[in-house]
């Protein structure tokens, strides 16, 4: 059972095998927050909703805040209301006697909060289904686990970290086999909370893991890969394990990708609307001119792909594979774009994002600036053949403040997005640069302390 409905949440309340709710909204970096109740409030009261400090989307990963309108101490640091989506109510299976559900956030006159991540997607998909098109989505995403818990990483500050396994095991089995203790309770348990799972990989980096979650409707699509990237760093730590989604997590490691696929369809879910096999390139209309928007605001748009300075770490590494080009191509791993499929596996692959992106907002950024293109009839230029990387193509801002630039001086994101949301989302990313600036690195102390 993956789902539950109130009539069985309470029958299994009744049999004493669910006591606990875990209500989760979702905040800036994609993370969950929220609060654990007992299922009996649950079912009395908190299924209607409950009180969250509004400062939840309004702080770093550091719980570092400040300059924000939207949460301040003028604002009294005031509550939102977090309100459960029913539809998300499941079953949590490394964790006894729980259930869970996602929440949206609103104000307390009841309208809908701009700022947050899942109301950011549903207003996008909303204007998507105006036109007739219904988003479909699925993710591919990379992290790192280790042989360490948070007090081991802290005592080593980081450094000389012991991975799951000491050397590359990309497509292999053996390694896989040999650790499938720990990974079959991943496939188990994210099956049974409700996140299918396609298939799991070993990735290039030592103790690096790919894992593919089945495709679905975006909403539903960015539901899952909160909930399975929460569930995997909490199923690491019950295993003494640690698990990160960061984009680069050692220089001499490979990065952690966030590939994103995504299509349009039908609103009846028959059609792809992508796929034209009389079209070049076996494109429709609607697929180049989707494509066209994604690309032309791809480099004003990387805040949302690449939202913090160690983002760009994986994208600047020219040799790595991470692509840093404007482009697209047919199946080709070189591109930003990969086209690939056909009918109604016909898709376009987001290979931009790294792990540690807020995947609700890569959507609502592919999204918004899709059906952009759509309604500018922005064409698209001919495929990148051979490496991208090597050709004289435009290149995306490979740091945070060519991103931030590109984003704070785009009139287009800002209608897209809103007033509300853009100017909180470039505060957001100018904390986390001028927090950068300020901080005093290793990298600094090896180069400069001894010799200057």
């Amino acid at each position: 059972m993956t789902r539950l409905n109130i009539a069985q949440l309470e029958e299994l309340v009744k049999q004493g095998e669910i006591d606990t709710m875990i209500i989760a909204g979702v905040d800036m970096q994609g993370k969950l927050f929220g609060k654990r109740v007992p299922a009996g409030f649950f079912l009395e009261e908190a299924k209607d909703g409950i009180h969250t400090c509004a400062l939840n989307l309004s702080w770093d990963v550091n719980l570092n805040f400040g300059g924000y309108k939207f949460c301040n101490w003028d604002t009294g640091m005031h509550d939102m209301k977090t309100i459960p989506d029913l539809s998300t109510l499941r079953p949590y299976p490394w964790q006894s006697k729980t259930a869970f559900v996602l929440a949206d956030l609103q104000n307390k006159d009841g309208s809908d909060v701009p700022i947050a991540p899942r109301n950011m997607l549903k207003r996008q998909i909303a204007k998507a289904r105006e036109k007739g098109f219904v988003p479909q989505a699925a993710s591919e995403i990379e992290f790192y686990l280790f042989r360490e818990t948070p007090s081991s990483i802290r005592e080593k500050n980081y450094a000389n970290l012991q991975p799951m396994f000491d050397y590359p095991i990309d497509y292999s089995l053996y390694r896989l086999t040999v650790d499938n203790w720990f990974l079959s309770q991943l496939t188990r348990n994210l099956e049974a909370v409700g996140v299918p799972i396609e298939a799991l990989k070993g990735e290039w980096g030592n103790g690096q893991i790919e894992l593919n979650v089945r495709y679905a409707e975006a909403l539903e699509m960015a539901d899952r890969t909160a909930i399975y990237k929460n569930g995997i760093k909490e199923i690491a730590a019950l295993n003494n394990l640690m698990a990160t989604f960061m984009a680069k997590q050692d220089s001499n490691d490979s990065g952690s990708s966030g590939h994103t696929h995504i299509s349009l369809w039908d609103l009846e879910g028959e059609t792809n609307q992508f796929y034209d096999p009389a079209g070049e390139y076996g494109l429709s209309e609607t697929g180049r001119y989707f494509l066209g928007g994604m690309m032309e605001l791809a480099p004003e748009l990387m805040l949302m792909y690449a939202p913090y300075v160690n983002s760009y770490k994986r994208l600047s590494d020219f040799g790595s594979g991470a692509p840093n080009t404007v482009s697209w191509g047919i199946d080709n791993r070189s591109s930003s774009f990969r086209y690939d499929g056909k009918g109604k596996s016909s898709r376009f692959e987001n290979r931009v994002p790294g792990a540690d992106a807020n995947h609700y907002l890569v959507l609502t950024a592919m999204l918004a600036s899709g059906m952009y293109g759509i309604e500018n009839k922005i064409d698209i230029p001919r495929p990148v053949v051979g490496n991208a990387a090597e050709q004289l193509i435009p290149r995306l801002p490979t740091n945070l403040f060519d991103a931030i630039r590109n984003f704070e001086s785009s009139e287009r994101v800002r209608a897209l997005l809103g007033e509300e949301v853009f100017e909180h989302y470039l505060h957001a990313a100018k904390n986390e640069l001028r927090d950068f600036l300020l901080a005093v690195t290793d990298w600094e102390r090896k180069k400069y302390f001894e010799f200057i």
